[in-house]
């Protein structure tokens, strides 16, 4: 806006410069047809008798001689019939017969050009002023409308510009509420200019994506109420029919059913979690010990490895808070030991470690399995299990900001959740 306007400034400045060269130059030549006029004046007839031609000459380069020597602005050449004089300057048009031509020192010239009666020409000429009041007053003029322009379309940009920022902050700050998992937030519209349109259809947006949020926790709860209680009756229902089987292989195969309908419930509430933790509100982080929240997952799964599996878990810690949600890591760091667990040999060992930096915290679990480039067709998890336990070890790091990754080290594989240190807690489906 600023440029435009700056620009209409100057072709109006440049539109009135050329008035006025033009207006001097006319004054120019004007005045030299004035001389000629006076000159005829004084000397009736010298123009235009033939017999007084000789003196009109005569005339003219003695008034041409006097104003060269008195530094006049008056210029006078002549031509006799059949000469041309080398300094006899090219003329060109000015309009109402007057013509533009250069004078000695190469000056802007503008005067008239007459035929003498004798067949000689004259050209009686003026310099033309190199600079003019009205120049100097539209240079001045318009040099500081141009100042006063920019200056005013500069502050109209930056308190335009600083609305539309803080707009754009504000649907930037609802983007990071909505992804944070603060899928109730909205934005408060007023204008109908482009940027409240795009708020409009951004509220309307989350408005949809609330109520699609809304019918899948219903679905889900509602799902979990009708598949666990006739679950838990089954199991109740295997317990007392093992304890009526009277037959070593029928009570061998009820418990077997038992034990894939213990797995079921197990993958049932696994799903729940995962269910939970993808969908719920952001939590507030807080500080915590790392190493502590890790021992607190160690604690669930060490009696058990070392009774029933012979599997020893060694430490590797390095000692650092972070901040964030202990319990989600506590359920992730057990879901990696867990796993490992499931994935490795008897009599094995498992290592998990807590690596601390500057900007970042990660707890890691290496197993002794057969690795993952030598994971059997067909097996749902990556490390052993029903693999939703890794899932949920995923939407815990995208809760945190952080990521999870896994290693083949053939033999075993080791699953690594790393975390910033200062957590801005996410939830990015």
């Amino acid at each position: 806006m600023a440029l435009i306007a700056c620009a209409a400034v100057a072709i109006a400045i440049v539109g009135m410069l050329l008035i006025d060269r033009e207006a001097r130059q006319l004054s120019a030549a004007e005045g030299a047809a004035r001389d000629l006029a006076s000159l005829e004046t004084k000397l009736p007839g010298v123009l235009t008798d033939p017999e007084l031609a000789v003196m009109g000459r005569s005339a003219l380069q003695e008034i041409g001689r006097i104003a060269e020597e008195e530094g006049q602005l008056r210029i006078v050449h002549l031509r006799t019939p059949g000469q041309r004089p080398a300094d006899w300057p090219a003329t060109r048009p000015l309009g109402g017969g007057y013509v533009l031509f250069e004078g000695a020192d190469g000056a802007r010239a503008a005067g008239i050009r007459r035929q003498l009666a004798d067949g000689s020409e004259v050209l009686v000429g003026r310099t033309v002023q190199g600079t003019g009041p009205l120049r100097e007053t539209l240079l001045g003029w318009g040099a500081a409308i141009a100042l006063l322009i920019i200056a005013m379309a500069a502050l109209a940009a930056w308190i335009v510009g600083r609305s539309i920022s803080r707009r754009i902050a504000e649907l930037n700050q609802l983007c990071e509420d909505v992804e944070g998992g603060d899928v109730h937030a909205r934005h408060t519209v007023s204008g109908g200019d482009e940027i409240a349109l795009l708020a409009r259809h951004m509220n309307r947006m989350l408005d949809e994506l609330e109520r699609r949020l809304e019918a899948l926790r219903d679905t889900t709860d509602g799902l979990a109420h009708d598949l666990r209680t006739p679950l838990a009756r089954v199991q109740g229902r295997l317990s007392r029919i093992e304890d009526l089987a009277g037959n070593d292989r029928c009570g061998a195969e009820i418990r077997l059913a038992a034990t894939e309908l213990d797995r079921l419930m197990e993958s049932f509430n696994a799903l729940l979690d995962l269910r939970e933790i993808e969908t719920e509100a952001p939590v507030t982080t807080t500080p915590f010990d790392v190493v502590q929240a890790v021992e607190d997952a160690i604690d669930l799964y060490e009696a058990v490895a070392e009774d029933e599996y012979g599997i020893t878990i060694r430490r590797d810690f390095t000692r650092c808070t972070a901040a964030g949600n202990a319990s989600l890591i506590v359920r992730a760091a057990a879901n990696l030991i867990d796993n490992a667990i499931k994935a490795s040999a008897q009599g094995s060992d498992i290592v998990v470690a807590v690596d601390c930096t500057e900007d970042c915290v990660a707890i890691s679990v290496r197993d002794s399995g057969i690795g993952l480039t030598a994971k059997p067709r067909g097996q749902a998890s990556t490390l052993g299990g029903h693999g939703i336990g890794l899932r949920i070890v995923r939407a815990v790091a995208r809760r945190h900001g952080g990521e999870f990754s896994l290693t083949d080290l053939s033999p075993g594989a080791r699953a690594t959740l790393t975390l910033p240190r200062l957590a801005g807690m996410r939830q990015v489906s």
